[in-house]
């Protein structure tokens, strides 16, 4: 299995990836408000790039459950200045997370290798195309609506049969807008529209989706399920959850683990290797 971020390329021996977020936002769940400035962006990039990791994904919208979209102009206001800072002073994958194909398109022509889209190509019908037009990569994240509403959108017959169908009917729409067979990812999108007992499921079972032929991303860090879990109400503190998480998932063949934590994913990530 190959993936290949327009510049970069990455086999099944490199996998799993860690993927190193970058919130410039001021209110995302576990750790808004802390690097939305250049100074504090760029320190934490550089310190990443020294604990190992693979990817930056960078987002200056919020998705925590029950927030709002932000316009265009915000978006792009809080992003450009600090992403092409980070481009021209670290070689380093970039993932923009976004779900406005004109941030996408900017993102693209910035330098960015990969769209990190949460809303799986249903909120903007241009991205596809606009991922295609300009050879990037996707990241299909799977949910059940935007933000604002998945949370009371969490009945599924079938969780796993209809995240399927959702995953390969976006994979169709890739195909039709150019997007390269070694350039998809897909996220089931934990905590997007699921409740704890759903979420649990899912990281029991990534199995299910390996059978589809593409890279699978999980994004568990810091979140509520694990804190539901072991009765962590602060997001800060479930970092051991998150790394014993991943660890699992890690035994399940993952292929990208999207991380806030990641000094302690690449160690974990380390010694697996060592011991396996």
């Amino acid at each position: 299995m190959i993936l290949k971020l327009r510049n970069y390329r990455f086999s099944k021996k490199n996998f799993p990836l860690v993927v190193g977020i970058l919130n410039l936002t001021p209110d995302s769940f576990s750790d808004g408000g802390l690097y939305n400035n250049e100074k504090k962006a760029m320190t934490k990039v550089a310190r990443y790039i020294d604990e190992g990791v693979d990817i930056i994904d960078i987002g200056a919208e919020s998705s925590r459950p029950n927030s709002k979209r932000i316009s265009f102009v915000e978006e792009k206001k809080r992003l450009f200045p600090i992403l092409s800072k980070i481009r021209k002073e670290f070689n380093i994958p970039i993932s923009l997370d976004t779900v406005k194909s004109q941030i996408a398109e900017i993102g693209l022509k910035e330098g960015v290798d990969i769209i990190n889209d949460i809303s799986g190509l249903t909120y903007d019908e241009r991205m596809a195309s606009i991922i295609g037009e300009n050879k990037g990569a996707i990241i299909i994240n799977h949910t059940s609506g935007m933000p604002e509403v998945m949370q009371s959108k969490t009945a599924y017959k079938n969780i796993f049969k209809e995240i399927k169908n959702f995953f390969n009917s976006k994979i169709r729409l890739c195909f039709e807008n150019n997007i390269s067979k070694n350039s998809i990812v897909l996220d089931p999108g934990i905590g997007f529209g699921k409740l704890t007992n759903q979420n649990i499921k899912l990281v029991k079972n990534i199995s299910k989706f390996h059978d589809i032929g593409f890279p699978i991303m999980y994004g568990v860090s810091n979140k509520k399920f694990l804190g539901d879990i072991l009765k962590i109400e602060d997001p800060q503190l479930r970092s051991n959850a998150s790394v014993i998480t991943a660890l699992f998932l890690t035994m399940q063949n993952v292929s990208m683990l999207r991380v806030h934590n990641v000094k302690d994913t690449v160690e974990m990530i380390k010694l697996w290797r060592t011991f396996k």
